[in-house]
């Protein structure tokens, strides 16, 4: 059993590491964790599984899926698109085996250790471009999703950098990290995840030292002075209602909520909206959309005001739940700054989903689920030993 524990803690090192690489590695990785995990339970015949403070409120979600596939517009895509149900499984692994703040610390290492790289390797590919050749950034994956898993590097490593206690080769590693983060991040130039990133940096200012508001701003004003032509009409096109893009969520978000009043209480399923959308979308749109780019608005679609309930239900819940325990260990440089991030994160997330339809995207919410689970773990860790309290 020792050698099945060590390939578990071996796969879950290849999983958090493959986060910001691949996708197909990530879901074989985090498979093998839960193979290694089940056989572990039964060959010691006993049930490892923690209970979290989301229980209930995880099953209140797993029940709105299901009946609303049960209702379904498309029986066989909801059921399959319900396979993100899984992805739960996540918050308990990280929740039932982060046992000591040393294993904590690899973990931090070993995510925040490969963002840093795939950063560098942003920064290498603009470094090496021809002049216009990288309009926006994508490393590794679609520009898009490349901005939101930075965004949330970015928002986990900062709270170490400014954490009045953390050791100084600890800041120093993060500081060297948000430099190419931050650059790769706004090399992407995807606005909703500037707004993100500024939210979830802002909260942090915010609950660790309001004074860091003012650097901040400062840096936002360079970076808007001094930005490309390109980026310039980017950040200028977030409060045009004309803009192309933005028109188009505007028509995607009106188009969304007549389908939900014809689909209020369990939606239409966990679906693809493409058919739905151009059934009842008032001008034709070139344009096929499978999403809505709305979060809140997504899910009310697809399961309902009763699976938006169960959802929003859970994230009230984690928000609470992940502050109750920033407020435990706040003055602890590695514990307070790790909550401080899954908060930020918290935040960055739900601001991002304003205008994505980050829910639906995995490589983000895993990392996500990986911050919930973790700040659960060391939350309840006994200060003095460093253990389970």
């Amino acid at each position: 059993m020792p050698a099945l524990r060590r390939i578990m803690d071996g796969a879950m090192l290849l999983f958090l590491a493959s986060c910001y690489v691949s996708i197909a590695v990530n879901s074989l990785s985090l498979g093998l964790m839960a193979i290694c995990w089940v056989v572990l339970m039964t060959m010691e015949r006993r049930w490892t599984v923690v209970s979290t403070p989301y229980d209930w409120f995880f099953l209140a979600w797993i029940v709105a899926e299901f009946l609303s596939t049960a209702f379904s517009q498309n029986f066989s895509q909801s059921l399959l698109f319900s396979k993100r149900l899984l992805l739960i499984g996540v918050v308990y692994f990280f929740a039932t085996h982060v046992t000591s703040q040393g294993k904590g610390k690899l973990i931090m290492l070993t995510l925040l250790g490969t963002a840093t790289a795939v950063a560098m390797v942003g920064v290498g590919m603009l470094l090496l471009a021809a002049p216009g050749g990288i309009i926006r950034l994508g490393i590794f994956q679609f520009y898009m999703t490349t901005s939101e898993l930075l965004m949330i590097a970015l928002l986990l490593t900062m709270p170490f950098v400014v954490h009045p206690h953390t050791p100084s080769r600890w800041r120093i590693a993060g500081i060297l990290a948000v430099i190419p983060m931050g650059i790769s991040l706004y090399a992407t130039v995807t606005r909703g995840a500037y707004i993100a990133a500024a939210a979830g940096l802002l909260f942090i200012a915010l609950v660790r030292n309001i004074k860091l508001i003012i650097p901040m701003v400062l840096l936002i004003a360079l970076l808007l002075m001094f930005a490309p032509p390109y980026v310039q009409q980017r950040l200028a096109s977030i409060t045009d209602l004309e803009h192309p893009e933005n028109a188009t969520r505007i028509m995607l978000w009106s188009t969304g909520l007549k389908i939900f009043t014809h689909y209020p209480v369990i939606g239409v399923g966990d679906i693809d909206l493409r058919e739905l959308y151009d059934r009842y979308a008032d001008v034709v749109n070139p344009e096929h959309h499978g999403h809505l780019h709305n979060v809140p608005l997504q899910i009310l679609v697809t399961l309902g005001i009763v699976g938006f309930c169960a959802v929003y239900a859970l994230f009230i819940r984690i928000a609470v739940t992940e502050w109750r325990m920033f407020t435990r260990v706040r003055d602890e440089w590695f514990r307070g700054s790790v909550a401080l991030g899954a908060l930020a994160v918290f935040v960055g997330f739900h601001v991002m989903g304003l205008t994505e339809w980050s829910f639906g995207d995995q490589e983000v919410i895993i990392l996500l689920w990986v911050t919930v689970g973790l700040s659960l773990a060391l939350g309840k860790m006994d200060p003095a030993t460093g253990e389970p309290s």
